[in-house]
C-alpha cells in the first residue's frame, strides 16, 4: 500500500480501510509515543511542573511515559467510542475504531518540533508560569503566536481526519460520526466531573 503517513492527511477513509484490513496494530506505539509527548509537554506546562523539576528532568519523564500515556488515551477513548457507537449502530470493532484514533495524530507529528524550538529558545521557563511572569520581545511573541496557529491548524487538521476514519471503521455518516464524539466527550467529561467530586470527598473525610 501506499505511505499511510502521507496519504492519511488528504485520504483518511481510504487510508484507514486498508490499515485496519491488513494491521489495526500498525504503528500503535509509535503513535502513541507521538500523541504521548505532546500531550505531556502540555501537561507539564499548565501544571507548571518546571517548579518541581528541571527542563532535563521533563523532558527525561515526558520520553519515558509518552508511548503508555499515548496507549492509555487510545484505549480508554475508543473504549468509550466502541461503546457509544453501539448506541448508533456503529459496525467498528475495539482495534478498527483505536486505529482511526491514533492514526488522526498524525498531524500531531509536527507539534514535536515545535515544542523543541519553543525548550530551545525558552529553556526552562517554559514550564513555569510562562509567559505571564516573563516579559517577552516582539520576536518571541510573534514566534509563540505562529507556534499557537500552528498547533491549531494541526489540531483541527487531526479532528477532521479523525471523524472521517471514524466514520469509514463504524460505517457511519460524518454527522453520526460527529455526534458519536460528541455523546462520548459528555460520558468522559461526567466520569471525570464524579471521580473528582469522589476524591475530594474521600480526602476530606481522611481529614
Amino acid at each position: 500500500m501506499s505511505n499511510p503517513w502521507i496519504t492519511i492527511w488528504t485520504e483518511p477513509r481510504e487510508t484507514i480501510r486498508k490499515i485496519v484490513a491488513e494491521n489495526p496494530n500498525r504503528s500503535l506505539w509509535l503513535l502513541a509515543f507521538i500523541y504521548g509527548f505532546s500531550s505531556l509537554l502540555n501537561l507539564s506546562q499548565s501544571m507548571v511542573l518546571g517548579s518541581v523539576l528541571g527542563t532535563f528532568g521533563i523532558l527525561l519523564f515526558v520520553l519515558i511515559l509518552a508511548p503508555f500515556w499515548g496507549y492509555l488515551n487510545f484505549s480508554i477513548w475508543s473504549f468509550l467510542i466502541v461503546w457509544v457507537g453501539k448506541l448508533f449502530k456503529g459496525k467498528g470493532n475495539f482495534k478498527a475504531v483505536r486505529a482511526a484514533y491514533s492514526w488522526s495524530c498524525v498531524p500531531i507529528t509536527l507539534n514535536i518540533p515545535l515544542w523543541l524550538l519553543m525548550v530551545m529558545l525558552f529553556g526552562h521557563q517554559l514550564f513555569l508560569n510562562f509567559p505571564e511572569a516573563h516579559f517577552l520581545p516582539t520576536s518571541q511573541v510573534i514566534f509563540l503566536f505562529v507556534v499557537l496557529i500552528s498547533k491549531v491548524i494541526l489540531s483541527i487538521w487531526s479532528l477532521v481526519i479523525y471523524v472521517n476514519a471514524l466514520s469509514e471503521v463504524q460505517q457511519f455518516s460524518i454527522l453520526r460520526s460527529i455526534l458519536t464524539v460528541v455523546v462520548a466527550g459528555l460520558v468522559f467529561s461526567v466520569m471525570i466531573f464524579l471521580l473528582w467530586s469522589l476524591l475530594i470527598i474521600l480526602a476530606g473525610g481522611a481529614n
